[in-house]
């Protein structure tokens, strides 16, 4: 009997110990989502399978409150509206911008609120509204499990592609094809020789044809050095004629008339010179004697 009311007694302690764990957690989850918690209104496309009642709604990853409601919109069923409560300090501001976040790889999820700046006023409740409302955003997961339907999609399209251009004609054009590449390849195999010879007269011309660029570029940088040596001398022939301008503009004006009597005289000079040469060549004593046709003149 005393061992059996020892047990009882353990028993109740153990039971009461437990209620006062479940009263203190409904004591404190009291006060801190009762009567101080302010409530808001988000509305999102969709929020997945993960997002339920009693979810965590975070600020920059802490904790500041709880989902409370999550269910369709009455107003527009396309959207999904999800109401929190979160406690008063929290940092939610008009610029604020809340989305659903994936917290585990079992499906869970969160409301994640990026903080507000501190010049930013406060969210105001607008008139016909419940709550006031936060700007939501897609999360990063919900777009990709969005774009999911669409990428398989694609991929069938994709595959129904290849299969028409993989077709009977298709694959007999290909093993023709690898075929010729295959008798190809053999008849290489066999004039391995000449394929040699081949590449080694190439190497030779391509070496050649090196040297016949080297030579031109040579004559290149010559023929440069002649373009800026004649530029130089039409430069210094420029210089010698602006120093000579007086000069040449005398010479044009009285120079070339002297000019012409002087060739006038030497062609007279050379014509006189010239019949001087042929009667000496028809008759040399004459140059001693004179003119021995004129005959004895008697003084």
């Amino acid at each position: 009997m005393e061992t059996r009311a020892n047990y009882v007694a353990v028993g109740a302690f153990v039971v009461a110990l437990l209620v006062g764990i479940a009263l203190a957690a409904l004591w404190l989850a009291s006060a801190q989502f009762g009567s101080h918690g302010t409530r808001y209104d988000i509305y999102f496309a969709n929020v997945g399978t993960g997002l339920i009642e009693g979810s965590p709604a975070r600020v920059s990853g802490v904790q500041v409150g709880r989902v409370i409601k999550v269910e369709l919109d009455p107003e527009n069923t396309k959207r999904v509206r999800v109401t929190i409560e979160v406690t008063e300090t929290a940092p939610i501001r008009s610029d604020s911008v809340a989305k659903v976040e994936v917290t585990s790889l079992t499906g869970g999820a969160a409301i994640e609120i990026t903080a507000g700046s501190n010049d930013a006023p406060p969210i105001v409740q607008a008139e016909g509204q419940r709550y006031a409302v936060i700007w939501s955003k897609e999360s990063g997961i919900q777009q990709i499990v969005d774009t999911v339907p669409q990428l398989v999609i694609k991929l069938n399209d994709l595959t129904d592609a290849l299969s028409k251009t993989v077709d009977d004609n298709n694959r007999a054009a290909l093993a023709t094809t690898l075929n010729n590449l295959a008798q190809f390849s053999a008849s290489l195999a066999a004039h391995s020789d000449d394929t040699g010879r081949f590449l080694s007269d190439a190497a030779s011309d391509a070496h050649d044809l090196h040297q016949t660029i080297a030579n031109l570029n040579d004559t290149i940088q010559k023929l440069s050095q002649v373009t800026v040596q004649a530029n130089t001398a039409l430069r210094d022939l420029d210089g010698l004629v602006q120093d000579n301008r007086g000069p040449l503009k005398e010479f044009t004006q009285h120079g070339l008339d002297e000019l012409r009597h002087l060739v006038g005289d030497t062609r007279n000079l050379v014509s006189s010179m010239t019949r001087t040469v042929d009667r000496l060549d028809s008759d040399p004593s004459s140059l001693l004697y004179g003119d021995r046709r004129q005959g004895y003149k008697p003084q």
